[in-house]
């Protein structure tokens, strides 16, 4: 059996699901999840909003019914709510409420694009005030309760500039492999910057604002365990890359250069952004990440607002930190745990939760 990373109580139903699970390295993994895991993701309700664009965004809500606080995930790029059952059952048994969206332009929600397959944005500011949209949707069922956050990747970084420019809930955040900054390789990175902006320049003059993939891009492809770098669990790889089988319409191809464009002006946003963000944060290093670069998390660890902001490498992970294998994932999880437990409590920010603010950027395009 996994460890549930220190449950409050073995008498919830969610604790003793969680009991229930073999190691993932276990051929009974599979079967715990398409009954146990299955039988906690029933629990779960699906809703959706519309954004101020009309776009269809598609969330998911998990309310436990005797609810200590609220955790709020932000997924990262391709991802869809149904990804985080596992990590959401995990949090379950902590005895927390926990609800996920799905960003514009992936999983259930609307497509930006004629290509349904296209990773695509028009503006990266769009993700932020969809997720302003959506903590501002939940608010009624979060009340006075506490309120934390825990993100990946490109969901790193669509809620640190929504809690660097929006008055927020959060009175803590956890970040895993957070896009701060990408792998360019083979091309160094100020060669890969040029070429994004050079093919953004002409696919403007070419095509005007039609999406179109960047230079080596393509449909959803199912890549082998064996082929992978996300992660050295493959009972876990498997479980997700099944469901984008199962569920075609939430398979995502690679991104447009709009999305490279806008990513790349986001990041470089980011290190401004730590200073403006007056909560904890701790930042969850992948050691062993292709996707994402170190560097830029450990600037923005380094600027960071508040003292006890850290960082935390996570030895032997690949980019999916909280998809790995039980012995990478299991401390990972513990850290996160443990971190949003000593700061559930932390001082409220100076701004009203209820008085929600553009940020600067997002004004100027208004």
């Amino acid at each position: 059996m996994t460890d549930s990373a220190s449950a409050p109580s073995p008498s919830t139903p969610y604790q003793q699901w969680l009991d229930a699970r073999p190691a993932d390295s276990d051929a009974g993994w599979q079967h715990w999840s398409a009954t146990l895991l299955s039988q906690f993701w029933s629990e779960v309700v699906v809703e959706t909003l519309y954004s101020a664009d009309d776009v269809l965004l598609h969330y998911a809500v998990f309310e436990h019914p005797q609810s200590k606080g609220w955790v709020i995930i932000s997924p990262g790029r391709i991802e869809t709510y149904l990804k985080y059952q596992e990590l959401m059952l995990e949090l379950a048994a902590q005895g927390y409420s926990v609800a996920t969206l799905d960003h514009r332009g992936q999983g259930f929600s609307d497509r930006l694009s004629e290509h349904p397959q296209h990773g695509h944005v028009t503006q990266f500011d769009e993700f932020v005030r969809d997720f302003s949209d959506f903590i501002l949707a939940l608010k009624p069922r979060i009340g006075e309760q506490s309120c934390q956050l825990l993100a990946h990747s490109m969901g790193s970084a669509i809620a640190c500039l929504y809690m660097a420019h929006y008055p927020h809930p959060f009175s803590s955040a956890v970040l895993s492999a957070p896009m701060m900054g990408v792998h360019t390789r083979p091309w160094p990175q100020s060669v890969a910057h040029w070429l994004i902006r050079i093919g953004h320049w002409f696919n403007k003059q070419l095509f005007g604002d039609r999406p179109r993939y960047f230079i080596g891009m393509r449909d959803y492809a199912d890549v082998p365990f064996t082929d992978n770098e996300l992660t050295h669990s493959e009972n876990r790889y498997n479980w997700f890359r099944a469901m984008y089988q199962q569920h075609e319409e939430i398979q995502l191809g690679g991104p447009t250069v709009q999305w490279l464009m806008q990513s790349l002006q986001a990041m470089a946003e980011l290190p401004e952004a730590a200073r403006l963000i007056r909560v904890p944060v701790l930042v969850l290093q992948a050691e062993l990440d292709p996707i994402v670069s170190p560097q830029p998390q450990r600037v923005f660890v380094g600027m960071s607002a508040h003292p006890a902001t850290r960082l935390e490498v996570i030895n032997g992970s690949y980019h999916e930190i909280l998809m790995e294998t039980d012995s990478i994932r299991g401390p990972a999880l513990a850290t996160a745990l443990q971190f949003l437990r000593e700061h559930q409590f932390a001082e409220p920010l100076e701004q009203s939760f209820s008085a929600p603010r553009r940020p600067k950027r997002a004004q100027r395009r208004v």
